[in-house]
């Protein structure tokens, strides 16, 4: 926002440099980004165009014949599309210096001479408009220096933090300097002058939304609709802003002057003469002032006459409602709107205004929005000649609660790390225009916070205004830290980091991807769980938080093989949410997600490429398992094709790990464009991450040899190798390993049938073995065999 030093005078006394006042706001956490020292030249003037003709030898130049005020007229060359006789513009007469690159000169332009140069606003430096002349106020004499119109100025660039919306005005300014230097503050507010002929205000108003806690009007009769005059003119230039009409300026003056966006209805085009503030409801569409048209929810706030909505609440007036050249009544609006009903709104239509700008921020809902209402209804009186009724239209069904906050001395030593007492505690805080203090006891106060002031809430907002005002950069720097050396151990960040330790040991990368998702990812990856919308999404692409890691997992692949970055290995740790019924609206699990891609092992002299198989990737688990002390894992035989699988496994391990590893299937891949095949694992590790981690026991080497026994046993097909190895390892304590190293199946063992060999290995830790102790164990491996699976032994 920019503000001007020399408006801000009507509020109050300025007497430093700009630098010095750039330095105090600083201070006060509104930052300066930029200084613009503004001047218009000594020698340029108010020119009065007499005459104009064509250039004899340029299309696009003109011949001007000009008046300067004194002796005879004066001719200049001019190439301005909007030159014309009787238009009064600035020129910069010979000698005029309008930068060190620039001096104004006699000059011959395609054979004509001129003698100086007739001047657009961005040549003067008041905007960027370079379309045509800046066109001044027919009053102003011929020869006027335009310095005594437009006086020497300083532009201050501030960039406001969001929570400081009463900031965004010259008032807003003006508060912080005078609470900071201790000098009066002049609301700068004009009373309003009614006519006493003119009672009643023909318009009503109906207040049916709560997302409009107060709702202010006046009428204003007779206004003749036409150019502001010159220092209206020259406050919003000097901001940037294009002059549009004496209405609309003047409440463009009011936005910036007291930071209360407004707006002027066409009171001729408000239907009954009635006006309500509700919802869209039905309304599907509404055409703004910039003529386009807007699609429409219902719970979008909009203001009505008594049969079609005519503006968009807090945001921008409607096309059907605006002022124009033949208005004549106009109806003048000032509320105060929920910030964030605006703040939807304007995001959802991508529709950012002023007057939104300021809503979504907070404006004052009490005394400035009468002080701001009143004085724009005086200017229009002054610069439109307008009628204001008498009465005026306050709408105000339930009063706004007082903001009482209990501040301590203690409490602001304590945050601040400095000593003060509660004399300077109450200078300070008294010292903030509408804040009231009142001393309850021995370093224990009431503050009463004003409504315009929505960052104030707690007890800590208080000392930060305390140590605003007081400086922070006047608080000593402390001569001593105090450091907890003993920090309680976080088991679950423990196990976490334990966990991405094996997992880059194996060979993999972490990702970290966003939790945001668009509707379209979660629908196609678990159609059957109801994710979490975003009440105000920033695009169609983050519309709902993610229900699985596997969409950021697959983008995260397709990305690197764009760029021909092949044979991915990656990881993430993360969380995936779902909706529930309340009160808990969502509910998080813990993933871990991994994506293999490429081949096992790359091509090379040695040997041909080994693309990559289930095997790898269960046993990429199984170490990982190991490592990180969150093994072992089991496999079972899933579904062939399951959700987005195209065949895969049933994980299940320790303290509820469960989840699916398995090759993803190939519409998924292709929606992803990836020409690869993927090899995926989805573990639910929430529980685990809870669960004390294991702990773990020293075993010393044994010192007696082991024994291995190779069996071969003829089994069903459906059943898993591992079945039969898990119920071998529990026949006694003797067996300390199992191992599959042998399948076949074929005719000669019927059909349905397969042989598996395992090796058995057999240790004692206290004797070396020996046939006596080893076969009665290798019969009661056989016999258990074929009693529970119906297992025989191969010969």
């Amino acid at each position: 926002m920019n503000i001007s030093l020399n408006w801000l005078k009507d509020f109050v006394p300025i007497t430093l440099p700009a630098k010095d006042y750039a330095d105090i706001l600083t201070g006060l956490g509104l930052e300066i980004a930029k200084i613009k020292h503004f001047s218009i030249p000594k020698g340029i003037v108010a020119a009065l165009v007499l005459s104009v003709e064509k250039h004899p030898s340029a299309d696009k130049l003109h011949v001007c014949s000009v008046s300067l005020g004194s002796g005879d007229s004066v001719q200049i060359v001019c190439g301005a599309p909007n030159v014309a006789a009787g238009l009064t513009v600035p020129c910069a007469t010979i000698g005029t210096v309008m930068s060190p690159e620039l001096t104004i000169t006699k000059a011959k332009l395609r054979g004509v001479e001129s003698f100086g140069m007739l001047c657009s606003e961005r040549e003067l430096t008041l905007s960027d408009d370079h379309s045509g002349l800046m066109i001044l106020s027919g009053s102003i004499a011929p020869g006027t220096p335009l310095n005594q119109i437009y006086p020497n100025d300083s532009i201050l660039e501030l960039e406001i933090t969001p929570n400081r919306g009463d900031c965004l005005s010259l008032l807003g300014v003006a508060r912080e300097l005078a609470a900071k230097l201790g000098v009066p503050l002049s609301f700068a507010d004009i009373k309003v002058t009614q006519d006493p002929t003119m009672l009643c205000s023909p318009i009503t108003v109906q207040l049916d939304a709560q997302a409009c806690p107060r709702y202010m009007g006046r009428f204003i009769a007779n206004v003749s609709i036409g150019p502001s005059p010159e220092w209206l003119k020259n406050r919003l230039s000097i901001l940037g802003l294009r002059s549009i009409n004496n209405v609309v300026d003047v409440t463009n003056y009011i936005l910036f002057n007291f930071g209360h966006p407004m707006h002027a209805f066409d009171a001729q085009t408000i239907a009954g003469n009635h006006i309500a503030i509700k919802n869209a409801d039905s309304v599907a569409t509404f055409t703004t002032l910039d003529g386009i048209e807007r699609k429409l929810v219902p719970e979008d706030l909009l203001i009505w006459d008594a049969e079609k909505p005519i503006a968009l609440a807090g945001i921008m007036g409607g096309l059907n409602s605006s002022i124009t050249q033949s208005t004549k009544n106009i109806f003048l609006e000032c509320a105060y709107f929920d910030p964030v009903t605006v703040r939807k709104t304007s995001k959802r239509l991508g529709l950012s205004s002023d007057s939104s700008y300021r809503f979504e921020r907070g404006v004052d809902p009490l005394e400035g929005l009468s002080r701001a209402l009143d004085t724009a209804a005086e200017l229009i009186r002054l610069t439109a000649s307008g009628t204001i009724a008498t009465d005026y239209i306050d709408c105000y069904p339930s009063a706004l609660p007082v903001k009482s906050i209990a501040l301590r001395t203690d409490y602001v030593n304590r945050l601040l790390g400095i000593v003060l007492s509660d004399t300077v505690v109450h200078t300070l805080i008294s010292s903030l225009v509408g804040f009231t203090i009142q001393k309850d006891s021995i370093g224990h106060f009431t503050v009463i916070a004003p409504h315009y002031r929505h960052d104030i809430t707690i007890e800590a907002d208080l000392v930060e205004e305390i140590g605003r005002l007081y400086g922070y950069d006047t608080i000593p720097a402390s001569e001593h830290g105090y450091l907890a050396l003993a920090q309680p151990e976080n088991k679950q960040e423990k196990k976490l980091d334990a966990l991405k330790k094996a997992l880059c040991g194996a060979g993999l990368a972490e990702i970290v991807c966003n939790s945001l998702v668009s509707v379209r990812t979660n629908q196609i990856i678990t159609p059957d769980i109801k994710a979490v919308e975003l009440l105000n999404p920033l695009n169609p692409d983050m519309a709902q938080l993610r229900t699985s890691l596997t969409p950021s997992m697959l983008s995260t692949i397709a990305y690197n093989l764009h760029r021909r970055n092949k044979n991915n290995r990656f990881f993430e740790i993360g969380r995936i949410f779902s909706a529930t019924s309340d009160p808990i609206p969502a509910a998080e699990r813990s993933i871990l997600c991994i994506g293999l891609e490429g081949d096992a092992t790359p091509a090379s002299w040695a040997q041909e490429r080994q693309p990559l198989t289930f095997h790898h990737a269960k046993g990429l688990l199984t170490s990982i398992g190991i490592t990180a002390d969150s093994g072992p894992f089991t496999f079972s035989n899933g579904n062939q094709k399951h959700g987005w699988y195209n065949s895969h496994a049933v994980v299940s391990g320790p303290c509820g790990i469960t989840g699916h590893c398995g090759l993803v299937g190939t519409e998924l891949v292709q929606f992803f464009d990836i020409k690869s095949p993927v090899y995926l694992i989805h573990l639910d590790i929430t529980q685990w991450l809870k669960e004390q981690p294991a702990q773990k026991i020293f075993k010393g080497l044994d010192r007696y040899p082991s024994v291995e026994r190779d069996f071969c046993f003829v089994i069903d097909q459906a059943l898993p190798a591992s079945t039969i190895a898990d119920h071998i390892a529990t026949l006694s304590p003797l067996i300390c390993q199992v191992t599959p190293f042998d399948v076949y199946a074929g005719e000669k063992l019927g059909a349905g049938k397969k042989s598996i060999a395992y090796s058995v290995t057999l240790q004692s830790p206290v004797q070396t073995l020996t046939a006596k102790e080893t076969e009665p164990l290798c019969d009661t491996i056989i016999q258990s065999l074929s009693k529970n699976f119906g297992a025989t032994l191969r010969t």
